[in-house]
């Protein structure tokens, strides 16, 4: 019986120097934890707004940006997902949440950025516009965020707004650059946003822009933008007041509207122009058919029809995942024809695998949507860069967005 007892109390001994060693160990494991985190002392990650971003990137900047992506892109150095969209019911029967994200990364600017958005969305006048909040009408959640791709740190909070309407403006004009006309000089252009403006910038630096001619359904607006832009770019940008005045003899014409209907008749393009649109959804299905050549800047979203469970295709033909009742999901509008089609690409033009304009007669159509995480990559490394160097922004510790616990 003593045998025993003395074999247990040595077991037990065991064990308990066992789990002594194994506490030390863990709290060894801690102590290093908080001597790595005390490290980051006085490391930041940077908080960029709108000001900030706008006082570094103007069109030119952004279009050399942008660039930059796509050329790492051709040399498989650069690399970017298609946008899924997520919605979920609010309650009410005139709106629907849309979560959003975007993810690309560039080797040139070391950089991986993450777009995300969070939307009410609503379409208004029986469906035929498309708009969005965030909390309340006129405000917008949106941010970028960027991170290292040499040690994971996390680099930057974005705000995505003026951003956002720099690299579709720089996008699209790289598309006119591709395959308008070399004369082409005057421009078509519905809509008078902030994308408007963006698309009028990038179309002067590629292109002899020498009148642009703008509708859009509030005149005011219309006029506000024709004054404003013709001072900006010292080109004559005049207010029309119908959308086939504008389009009719224009070499190029845009499309930058929040419409879910197509904004203009196909038969209204002149033989030889070139179209541009931020979105699918601007386009009739009579255009993209009688267009002689038609390239997409990129792989938008899960092509339409891809077996995936729960996925459908929404509004502009995003691939998405849609929480909700029958009768809910039916608000969402759905996808069109002409906001569903897969075509050859700019890299596929670039790199010649697809010709692009042979012809001065030919009615070109570019689609701006796709690469847009490539974008962000691109143009948020290179404004990131830029406020460093001018050392604008708001400092967050860095150790607020690191932890010592492994996921």
């Amino acid at each position: 019986m003593g045998e025993h007892q003395s074999c247990a109390r040595r077991l037990a001994k065991q064990a308990w120097d066992l789990a002594l060693i194994g506490t030390l160990a863990k709290a060894a494991e801690f102590r290093a934890g908080i001597e790595i985190l005390s490290l980051l002392k006085g490391r930041t990650m940077l908080l960029l707004n709108n000001d900030d971003v706008m006082s570094v990137l103007d069109m030119r900047e952004t279009m050399w940006a942008l660039r930059m992506g796509y050329d790492d892109l051709k040399r498989g150095e650069a690399t970017y997902g298609p946008r899924i969209d997520y919605y979920l019911p609010t309650g009410r029967s005139d709106s629907y949440y849309r979560w959003g994200d975007m993810v690309g990364a560039s080797a040139s600017f070391g950089v991986v950025a993450v777009r995300i958005k969070s939307q009410v969305m609503t379409w208004p006048d029986g469906g035929t516009t498309q708009d969005n909040y965030a909390v309340q009408p006129g405000l917008f959640c949106g941010f970028m965020i960027l991170f290292s791709c040499t040690d994971g740190e996390p680099l930057a909070l974005v705000h995505d707004g003026y951003l956002q309407h720099m690299r579709v403006g720089g996008s699209i004009g790289i598309g006119v650059d591709l395959l308008a006309r070399k004369d082409a000089a005057t421009v078509g252009l519905l809509g008078s946003g902030g994308m408007a403006h963006t698309f009028v910038e990038s179309f002067a630096l590629v292109r002899p822009i020498r009148e642009v001619k703008v509708f859009s359904p509030t005149r005011s607006h219309r006029l506000e933008f024709a004054e404003e832009m013709s001072q900006k770019l010292g080109i004559d940008v005049v207010a029309v007041d119908s959308p086939q005045e504008a389009v009719t003899d224009s070499l190029i014409v845009a499309t930058a509207t929040d419409s879910m209907i197509p904004t203009f008749d196909a038969d209204w393009i002149m033989h030889g122009a070139h179209v541009v649109c931020v979105t699918r959804r601007e386009l009739s299905d009579a255009l993209v058919k009688s267009a002689d050549v038609i390239v997409q800047l990129g792989i938008n979203t899960v092509p339409f029809g891809t077996p995936v469970p729960m996925l459908d295709w929404k509004a502009g033909g995003i691939a998405s995942y849609v929480a909700g009742k029958p009768e809910d999901r039916a608000r969402i509008p759905g996808a069109r024809k002409s906001s569903v089609g897969e075509y050859p690409t700019m890299l596929d033009v670039e790199t010649g695998k697809f010709p692009g304009r042979t012809s001065d007669d030919q009615v070109t159509l570019f689609v701006g949507t796709g690469t847009q995480g490539l974008q962000f990559a691109s143009v948020g490394g290179h404004v990131y860069r830029l406020a460093k160097e001018k050392r604008l922004g708001h400092d967050l510790p860095l150790e607020w967005f690191l932890q010592d616990i492994r996921d």
